[in-house]
């Protein structure tokens, strides 16, 4: 499954712009940082990551997870 990072306005809650695509979650959210050029505080809401670095949100699906037999 591919991972893409939706970028946020802040003010009016638009979608900018979607990069990617990455292996995970955790890899889009290294590359998130990295096209910030910060460090991104990411905090987890269900099946979503987001972490915000005024004027923008960065918005990363979380890896569904894996049920063991």
């Amino acid at each position: 499954m591919n991972t893409y990072v939706t970028v946020l306005d802040l003010e009016s809650d638009t979608a900018l712009h979607r990069f990617g695509p990455f292996l995970n979650a955790s890899t889009a959210r290294v590359a998130a940082a990295a096209k910030a050029a910060r460090v991104l505080v990411w905090h987890k809401d269900g099946d979503l990551w987001r972490a915000e670095a005024a004027p923008y949100a960065y918005l990363v699906p979380a890896d569904p997870t894996t049920e063991l037999p």
